[in-house]
């Protein structure tokens, strides 16, 4: 099913699936360019906030005028972590697996703009604007699509990197796929409570049918995604 927004700037798509049903923003050419341009321009600065423990969706060219943004090739960004993984995991005796619950779609503007805006970008508040634009007409957080989408949800995600580097947490992130590498299943858990609280700081939340604690070697089945990411390498 498609419902066309108003000026036919903005439509929306519903899937279904096991889930239910998942409501996507579409954008049409002028909204896609005004999203393009703004994150253009702040791509640079979110770009400078990302650890190396962030490999999916890294910005590999941007420009302002006119507005192009670019990013790392899926195939270099998928072997990058595998082999990161195979380093992660080398001394780990427990691992911990978890992703936040419809990532794109419950990140808001308010939180966009809040981080962006703590990042020092003059232009926050332009961007939470959009955001809520497409809010107000029905839309539900990123649309699902853009690279400036992909772009806008690393920015908010590093927040919770943040927080397990400061809690001594070694891990990597996959767009919101997180990979905790501890000493102990205690240990997973308290860094999987840190990146918890994290998340819902930015008004998200864990899915807490993906989260496992397992060992590397997968004894216990919980980590065949991991396991398989690391084979790759």
């Amino acid at each position: 099913m498609v419902e066309i927004a108003s000026k036919g700037l903005i439509g929306f798509v519903s899937v279904r699936h096991a889930g239910g049903v998942r409501v996507l923003t579409l954008l049409g050419p002028a909204a896609r360019e005004e999203y393009l341009a703004l994150v253009a321009h702040v791509a640079p600065a979110i770009e400078s906030a990302l650890s190396d423990r962030v490999v999916a969706h890294r910005v590999a060219r941007c420009e302002d005028d006119p507005p192009k943004l670019s990013l790392r090739p899926w195939r270099i960004e998928r072997r990058a972590f595998a082999l990161r993984l195979r380093d992660l995991l080398a001394g780990a005796s427990t691992i911990a697996i978890a992703d936040v619950h419809r990532c794109y779609a419950s990140i808001s503007p308010s939180t966009v703009e809040r981080v962006l805006g703590e990042l020092g970008v003059g232009s926050a508040s332009e961007v939470g604007a959009f955001l809520s634009r497409i809010e107000h007409a029905g839309g539900r957080g990123l649309p699902v699509g853009p690279e400036a989408s992909a772009v806008l949800a690393n920015a908010v995600l590093a927040r919770a990197d943040e927080a397990l580097h400061a809690a001594g947490v070694a891990h990597l992130r996959w767009v919101d796929d997180v990979v905790i590498a501890a000493a102990g299943p205690t240990d997973a858990e308290r860094a999987v409570a840190v990146l918890a609280d994290a998340v819902a700081e930015l008004g998200l939340r864990l899915n807490e049918r993906k989260t496992r604690i397992g060992t590397p070697d997968g004894g216990v089945g919980v980590v065949g995604s991991a396991r398989a990411l690391r084979s790759e390498g």
